[in-house]
């Protein structure tokens, strides 16, 4: 009887074993597969409409009822629970920089020449800026045509009155407070908004804090800006402005959930989405909260099926205050530089392109595209941002993140870009900090920051898409094979091939574009080129080597060599178009 249980139990191992190992060397296509099975765009739509019905400010009580929502739901999923739990979850809490803001109700109405409201809170919580305090004020309105600098107030007498200015609160906040007004409503609504073809948006605006002043800014639209100018060039304007909010002293907290590694659990792919924003904040940043959820929960459910494998490496997921609560989490990790093997950043993931005119966007880690953006690289429309020659690093994340993004709208046709980076989100935070790391995202939002940003512009395909391609890009380096290293290696080798390709061509157009300026030009322009082709050589050559970094282990023999194998055809498609060119 014992030896038939031995023989039982050594067929079980086996078997598992064998299972196990299988499992754990799918392919990329295979993991997109499984996790297309599982996740469920439907469900991330119903997360974010929760997220949508709070002013959701680190420390306030809609960002904690937006984190209790997360946690909850995780814990249903198997996070934190004993005996079977899938993962671990904690909330981390720091003390807030500043009082945090809490908006309540507002109203604003004439009460002459006429009695009618004209704006409420319940209709649009926009109309508040943040850091607005208490009030129930009635006084005559004041238009300051701009308002943003000292010399509009010459020849408009303001105090004791309420200014209504085109530029954003903030900038005409000092201006008119120090002239005696009592607050400010602003009409401004930027450009990428579109307020000639939306007349009746109201942006996302903010004052400063002023425990002095305790004064109020409010967000109009042009159209109610427009009638209310009209109103003002023939008769006196009497408003009232009602205020109910209050300031208080919470912490800001993080939702850290984690499902551990098996062997490496002290290695980590880290995914971030930030909770916080006004409301209803839909793609911006419900949808990225939302489908970081989505990503978890699938994971959970394929893991639990057995349709893939427990990762070796850890799974971090976390929910935060943009920029401060990553910046915590950070801090908490003392050899994080080494320990996170990559960061993936998700905001505003979630919007129509039918809609909001954006597509789904990789943000590129820097690169030289960053500091010489030639064709086919491009900015978003969003702003470059601004990186240090010397501080480029190359790395795998870029192509094998666009590779798995191309992979995924190749069979669902869904339409994808990217972008040379520019910064503006939690990534900034990783690579600030030498962690590789990258930002899934969509622009233009003709919505952002702005009353339009609703539930209805979200897409539930787009959150669907997203999960699915940025689940796979974590859970392929999550496992650390060297078979998922070997496909990343022939990735990003493909893509430096085109790279140089694509470099030579920009090259050959400068220096034939700038000979017929002379031999100093064509000096310079050359000295600059050899630069340029240097710079994507170094880069690339970073970033093959950086694939040894994938396997869990130590890169194997085999992969190393096969990675010195392409280090070295990159070297010699630079040096033959070095010479090419006459470069050297």
């Amino acid at each position: 009887m014992n030896s038939r249980r031995f023989a039982l139990r050594l067929l079980a191992v086996l078997f598992f074993t064998q299972f196990s190992n299988s499992q754990s060397h799918l392919d990329i296509s295979a993991i997109m597969q499984h996790l297309d099975n599982v996740a469920d765009g439907t469900r991330a739509l119903r997360h974010a409409e929760y997220f949508t019905r709070f002013w959701r400010i680190g420390g306030g009580p809609g960002f904690d009822s937006s984190v209790n929502y997360v946690s909850a739901h995780l814990a249903k999923i198997g996070f934190g629970q004993q005996g079977n739990s899938i993962g671990t979850m904690q909330i981390l809490e720091d003390p807030p920089t500043a009082p945090v803001w809490v908006s309540e109700n507002a109203s604003l109405s004439i009460t002459s020449p006429e009695i009618r409201t004209l704006l409420t809170f319940s209709d649009v919580p926009l109309m508040l800026c943040r850091n607005s305090f208490p009030q129930d004020r009635t006084a005559e309105l004041v238009y300051v045509p701009g308002g943003g600098k000292e010399t509009d107030y010459e020849s408009v007498y303001v105090e004791g009155k309420i200014v209504l200015c085109d530029v954003h609160p903030s900038a005409a906040f000092r201006y008119a407070l120090a002239r005696g007004a009592l607050g400010i409503i602003s009409s401004f609504v930027p450009q990428y908004n579109h307020p000639d073809r939306y007349p009746q948006v109201i942006a996302e605006g903010f004052i400063p804090y002023d425990q002095n002043a305790q004064s109020f800014g409010l967000n109009i639209s042009p159209s109610l800006a427009r009638e209310l100018r009209q109103l003002l060039t023939h008769t006196r304007v009497e408003v009232r402005v009602e205020i109910a909010s209050r300031f208080i002293t919470s912490p800001v907290r993080t939702l850290v959930a984690e499902i551990p590694g098996r062997t490496h659990p002290e290695q980590r792919i880290v995914l971030v989405a930030h909770i916080d924003h006004y409301k209803p904040g839909a793609n911006d940043n419900a949808s990225g909260s939302a489908t970081l959820l989505e990503i978890a929960e699938s994971m959970t459910h394929a893991i639990r099926r057995g349709d893939l494998p427990h990762p070796a490496r850890t799974l971090t997921f976390l929910w935060v205050d943009e920029y401060k609560g990553t910046q915590h989490w950070l801090r908490r990790q003392p050899d994080a530089h080494n320990t996170i093997v990559a960061a993936l950043v998700l905001d505003m993931v979630g919007g129509n392109p039918a809609i909001t005119g954006g597509l789904f966007r990789v943000e590129r880690m820097p690169d030289p595209g960053v500091i010489w953006t030639r064709p086919p690289d491009q900015h978003s429309g969003w702003g470059g941002g601004t990186w240090e020659k010397e501080k480029l690093v190359g790395n795998f994340l870029n192509d094998f993140s666009l590779s798995v993004v191309g992979q995924r709208a190749r069979a669902t046709h869904w339409l994808t870009t990217q972008n040379v980076w520019e910064g503006g989100s939690d990534h900034d935070i990783f690579l600030r900090a030498g962690i590789p790391a990258l930002l899934s995202w969509h622009w233009p939002d003709v919505a952002y920051h702005s009353s339009m940003d609703v539930i209805g512009n979200l897409s539930i395909s787009e959150m669907q898409n997203t999960a699915v391609s940025v689940g796979t890009t974590a859970l392929a380096l999550a496992y650390g094979n060297e078979p998922v290293a070997l496909e990343v290696l022939r990735i990003v080798s493909g893509a430096a091939q085109e790279r140089m390709s694509v470099v030579e061509a920009n090259a050959i157009t400068e220096i034939t574009d700038v000979q017929p300026r002379g031999v100093h030009k064509l000096a310079a322009t050359k000295r600059q080129e050899l630069e340029i082709i240097t710079a994507w050589e170094r880069w690339y050559d970073e970033a093959l080597r950086s694939v040894a970094r994938i396997p869990v282990n130590r890169a194997s023999d085999a992969l190393r060599t096969e990675i010195q194998t392409h280090i070295r055809r990159l070297a010699e498609r630079s040096a033959t178009i070095k010479k090419t060119l006459g470069l050297e």
